[in-house]
């Protein structure tokens, strides 16, 4: 195994850990206050639109397109 297959491995476990804490926010209903990318004030009026979230509008977008 090679230094590239250790960063790939690492890569996709922390893929998966954060997808899980994501779903289980989510599956709890419970938004965070402030956006874990910038630290931002999340408004209520998302937290209470899209229960779990953990980014602003402004990096969700940012995240979605790197995601795709």
């Amino acid at each position: 195994m090679d230094e590239g297959d250790r960063g790939n491995i690492s890569a996709d476990r922390f893929q998966k850990e954060a997808l899980a804490r994501q779903l289980n926010r989510s599956a709890q209903g419970e938004s965070l206050t402030e956006c874990e990318d910038c630290g931002e004030p999340i408004p209520e009026r998302r937290r209470k639109a899209v229960p779990g979230c953990v980014r602003c509008v402004t990096c969700e977008t940012k995240f979605e397109r790197k995601s795709w």
